[in-house]
């Protein structure tokens, strides 16, 4: 699915940033820094998200939080430094480290896990405490007690109103006795220490896994990679003599900074107060328009649309076949819905859901054919190491990064058999959560979405195996496994803004560039992935520290919505819909009822994806990219694909009429419109 050398201008060189290196990337210096990021966006991201309701510290590939990290270090500290004590300050090589470290974390204070994590673990509990469907799911799951946080009762009703279920929901009451405070947190000692063995084990299988994935869609098939234009755009090593780098010297970068800023600025200040402060439209509603048939049938998303200026910017960085085949998509999904509609026929849920099942078996093939020879590779050195001129790895040795693949997911099924899935659905489950993961990290790679989520449950296949096969080979999988599944999915893979495969991959591709260009052999560059290690460690327990003492501490978010519990979603809405519903739906019968042929579907999605790959890889002109199919269902397609028209529409107007000149000249303009 790559494309070789990219032949348009711009499309993710990012230049060599790493200069003379003068000292080791991994130092004291660089990891002390990349711990203060972590402690940053784990320790203030709870509060933030959940009780003052501001925007997102992460949020998406691009965290905000990050962004200002790093901004006010370069500005504050380090520009300085470079000015009048330069041995002082901090290369691209060193920053580089302490931004990988930072990133990698962003996947553990929210949504990539803290947002539902403990909240599952809690809200389960609670909804069972009023009886009904949730005791009667976790009645017949006979789960293990350490997964859960330490209860003094058997009763699983009595469970969810003991205090450390009701304070976590309501916050531990002013005037509470002595050492109650003590007793929350012990409580979730040995959650925590469990749930930290599978997360180990989990984490351990991603960062192997892009340690082999980076060599090939790096180097082999050069993916485009446009977050990390942004990343090495700001820690790029100004040139001697000067405090700032290029980027922030540029006028047109600070021209679009200002102008988003001061959009911005001015809508929440409207947002306050209406009379004072105007507001600047920045989205369009064409309700009235599209009112009547056939346009009534299009999807609301299509009818109106905001201006996303990161997406704009982001967009710019892309291959105009990528950029074009997302929104195109868009808009041929929304032909259909027109056709369809006009017959009196709809798309399901679960007619979608069918489809992407269908389409991420022969993406995956396609990514594991291309990529055959590297793949090969590593397997002969994980049976009899490197030989000749064969690439021993860059980060691990590759048989290190195979087998500890390995090992790390056979460890995540035993901890799944250990909580009560059998042996297959574990292996499967593994192996399912592992595939997301993959083709998340592909999708952010090569389009640079800040923002990409798959809607297709894990546990789906258990459906079809037990409602669509012939009855003779239909079977159901036990309870137990099948709530693992929607756990997992709930968990893990449902809301992947946050996900620790594309922050991962995109540090290892900082860190190329900016540290290890030159370095062709572990040994050098393996404590960068030590130092990610690290910083995954230390963020899962000051994340985990700082949403528990958030949540006991707060019973009411502190804007004006005063929202309880502060984590609603997290404690209510996704126990609901993506864990104790769906396990009930299989435990009464085999899962949803849904009057569609699932087959039909499946064998839809799947074809048509072969067929966008097959005419990619064969004609160069072929303007479709099978992503944009893989994410045309998605919440955030709906939501940015007007933005991704616009960035292509001036990417196209600036190449065609300035050249590839006029192309990398405006570069830190639309790297302003991300950054403002």
């Amino acid at each position: 699915m790559g494309s070789g050398k990219m032949s348009e201008p711009g499309t993710g060189e990012i230049g060599n940033l790493a200069t003379t290196v003068e000292r080791r990337a991994v130092n004291v210096r660089s990891v002390l820094l990349g711990l203060l990021g972590v402690v940053f966006i784990c320790g203030l991201t709870p509060y933030n998200d959940y009780v003052v309701g501001n925007t997102y510290l992460v949020g998406n590939f691009l965290p905000v939080g990050l962004l200002l990290f790093f901004m006010a270090f370069i500005i504050v500290v380090n520009a300085p430094l470079r000015k009048w004590a330069p041995n002082w300050s901090l290369d691209a090589g060193e920053m580089s480290v302490a931004m990988g470290m930072t990133l990698v974390s962003c996947a553990l204070p929210s949504s990539g896990l803290m947002r539902y994590l403990p909240g599952f673990l809690v809200g389960m509990h609670a909804k069972a405490a009023g009886g009904g469907d949730p005791l009667a799911v976790l009645q017949g799951l006979h789960l293990p007690d350490w997964i859960f946080p330490t209860f003094q009762s058997h009763d699983i009703r009595e469970r969810g109103n003991e205090p450390v279920v009701q304070y976590f929901m309501t916050r531990i009451p002013i005037g509470a006795e002595a050492g109650t405070w003590g007793r929350m947190m012990a409580a979730w000692i040995t959650p925590a220490i469990a749930w930290g063995i599978l997360l180990g084990a989990m984490f351990g299988a991603v960062l192997c896994m892009m340690v082999i994935v980076r060599r090939q869609w790096v180097e082999n098939e050069r993916l485009a990679f446009p977050l990390a234009t942004v990343y090495l755009s700001l820690i790029e090593t100004p040139e001697r003599g000067r405090a700032f780098n290029a980027l922030f010297r540029s006028k047109l970068f600070w021209i679009a900074f200002g102008a988003v800023f001061f959009i911005h600025g001015m809508n929440a200040l409207h947002v306050y107060d209406q009379l004072t402060w105007p507001e600047i439209p920045i989205r369009y509603t064409l309700y009235d328009v599209f009112g009547d048939p056939p346009w009534f049938y299009l999807e609301w998303a299509a009818k109106t649309a905001t201006i996303y200026f990161s997406i704009v910017g982001i967009t710019y960085f892309l291959q105009t076949k990528v950029a074009f085949s997302l929104w195109g998509t868009y808009i041929l999904y929304n032909i259909v819905l027109m056709v369809l509609g006009a017959r009196q026929a709809e798309m399901t849920q679960g007619m979608k859901e069918d489809q992407l099942l269908g389409a991420i078996i022969p993406f995956t093939a396609v990514i594991l054919w291309v990529g055959r020879h590297h793949w090969a590779m590593i397997l002969k050195q994980m049976v009899r190491g490197p030989r000749g001129e064969e690439s021993p790895g860059r980060y691990l040795p590759y048989f290190v990064a195979g087998w500890g693949m390995l090992a790390c997911m056979a460890a995540m099924a035993a901890w799944l058999v250990a909580a009560g899935t059998t042996v297959m659905g574990a292996v499967f489950l593994v192996a399912a959560v592992m595939v997301m993961f993959l083709i998340l990290a592909r999708i952010v790679a090569e389009t640079g979405l800040i923002f990409v989520q798959i809607p297709l449950p894990i546990h789906r296949p258990w459906i079809l195996a037990a409602q669509s096969l012939p009855a003779s080979m239909a079977w159901k999988t036990t309870l137990q496994t099948y709530f693992f599944g929607t756990f997992f999915h709930g968990a893990f893979i449902h809301d992947m803004r946050e996900s620790l495969s594309p922050f991962a991959l995109h540090a290892f591709k900082v860190a190329d560039v900016a540290a290890y260009e030159r370095t062709h052999t572990w040994r050098k560059a393996m404590p960068f992935t030590l130092a990610l290690v690290l910083a995954l460690g230390v963020g899962y327990i000051v994340a985990g520290g700082s949403m528990l003492a958030t949540e006991y501490a707060y019973g009411a978010t502190l804007d004006k919505q005063q929202d309880s519990p502060i984590n609603g979603y997290g404690v209510n809405g996704a126990v609901n819909w993506q864990v104790l519903g769906p396990t009930r739906a299989y435990q009464v019968g085999d899962g949803p009822i849904q009057n569609h042929s699932h087959w039909l579907h499946v064998g839809v999605g799947g074809a048509i994806t072969t067929l966008l790959s097959v005419l990619r890889l064969r004609y160069v002109n072929w303007p479709l990219h099978p992503i944009g199919f893989m994410l045309v269902y998605s919440y955030p397609m709906m939501t940015i694909w007007f933005s991704i028209f616009l960035g292509w529409m001036l990417k196209v107007l600036i190449v065609r009429f300035g050249g590839s000149t006029m192309f990398r000249n405006a570069r830190p303009f639309f790297i302003g419109l991300i950054v403002g």
